[in-house]
């Protein structure tokens, strides 16, 4: 009897040592999505998430991404930072305990460098910072909160609360302040575009597109100096084609664009009206929603959002005309494109409008995609020849 419990104990004992360890098994690695704001918005995660301890952890950008902070990683002193309204929190690879503005805080879970990426528990960070997540093991899917979109240029970085705009703003690795409440109001919005103009001042453009169809679009700019908001301009309309206004307003160096649609001004980097344009005034329709695709000193193309015809504007001579009716269209060509325009919100088909393409010396070269052979045929007009009495 003694023989067989020593021979039972030495084989559990081999089995026991041929098991993994349970540091092992308890760790692993998925592809996973992530299911955000009201509508339920999918995106999938560049990375994959770590399963560690029933945990889950995801790189240190990744999780910045999701929850609209700010991240640093110090090289020489191995610290990670994350960095959102009322937080501060650094971590250390291999490290069980966080410091939550510069409150020690132990951490259920380690954090982990995995092919160079350091993995942070989401939940941690996420609870930090008052937001709710949710991990469906069956779906692979992860539910986030998240109040604020973020964006960053230059070393200066912006925070926008969805919920009630108030709108924050950081000069490098910092807590960031408060400066004023935007009239703006997103759903799903994660990245503002931001551009550092100078030592003193900014400019921040969003957009977005919610809903089943992402019909539902928002549009709007922020100009900041000195740490407050000088002025801003939003809008919001509905239909399959996204805002094409332009923010690159290639001749007109040094100007920034701001519309509601129905407006445009061009400010300079000070802050400061250079120009100004009622564009219902110019188009005759007061009612109609105008993005801006291309401007230059002398003229202005217009989009006629609910038509999508393009509009030629000559700021110099004060002219305005639809560039389907000066353009050597054939007339079926143009019957199809007034037509079309008048059910354009139902028809997804982008292809169905005119284009700009450049200009060459004083000649607009159009893109137009005919109905009748498929192809893209190549349209000039010469500005000299846009008069008053044009069509």
């Amino acid at each position: 009897m003694i023989k067989r419990a020593l021979l039972w104990s030495a084989l559990f004992f081999m089995l026991w040592l041929l098991l993994p360890s349970p540091s092992h098994a308890a760790t692993s690695f998925v592809k996973a999505n992530v299911e955000y704001g009201q509508f339920k918005s999918l995106f999938t995660l560049e990375d994959p998430v770590m399963m560690k301890d029933g945990r889950v952890l995801l790189p240190l950008r990744e999780v910045g991404d999701i929850l609209g902070l700010k991240v640093h990683w110090n090289q020489p002193q191995q610290r990670a930072s994350l960095y959102g309204v009322n937080l501060e929190m650094t971590l250390h690879p291999g490290n069980d305990a966080a410091y939550v503005n510069k409150e020690k805080k132990k951490l259920q879970t380690s954090v982990e460098v995995i092919n160079e990426k350091l993995y942070i528990p989401l939940r941690f960070v996420a609870e930090a910072v008052n937001e709710e997540v949710k991990w469906d093991s069956h779906t692979k899917t992860l539910s986030v909160g998240s109040t604020y979109a973020v964006g960053t240029d230059k070393g200066i970085t912006f925070w926008l609360n969805r919920k009630n705009g108030e709108f924050y703003q950081a000069i490098g690795n910092k807590v960031p302040s408060f400066i004023g409440i935007l009239d703006i109001r997103v759903e799903e919005l994660r990245h503002l575009q931001v551009d550092r103009l100078s030592d003193h001042s900014s400019y921040v453009r969003l957009y977005e597109a919610v809903g089943m169809s992402a019909l539902g679009k928002r549009s709007g700019q922020v100009f900041v100096k000195n740490g407050q908001i000088i002025k801003e301009s939003h809008f919001g309309f509905r239909g399959y084609y996204p805002d094409t206004n332009t923010y690159n307003l290639y001749d007109l160096q040094e100007k920034l664009l701001f519309t509601d649609g129905k407006h445009a001004e061009f400010l300079n980097h000070e802050g400061e009206v250079v120009a100004s344009y009622n564009l219902g005034e110019l188009t005759g329709k007061e009612d109609e929603v105008y993005m801006i695709e291309y401007v230059t000193d002398s003229y202005m193309i217009l989009r006629e959002y609910g038509t999508q015809h393009l509009i030629l504007y000559h700021r110099m001579r004060e002219i305005t005309a639809y560039v389907h009716e000066i353009l050597l269209l054939p007339p079926a060509e143009k019957q199809f494109l007034e037509e079309v325009a008048l059910d354009r919100n139902n028809e997804p088909d982008r292809e169905l409008i005119i284009r700009f393409n450049k200009q060459e010396e004083n000649t607009l070269l159009f893109l137009y995609k005919s109905k009748t052979t498929g192809q893209v045929d190549l349209y000039h007009f010469n500005l000299k020849d846009l008069k008053n009495d044009s069509p």
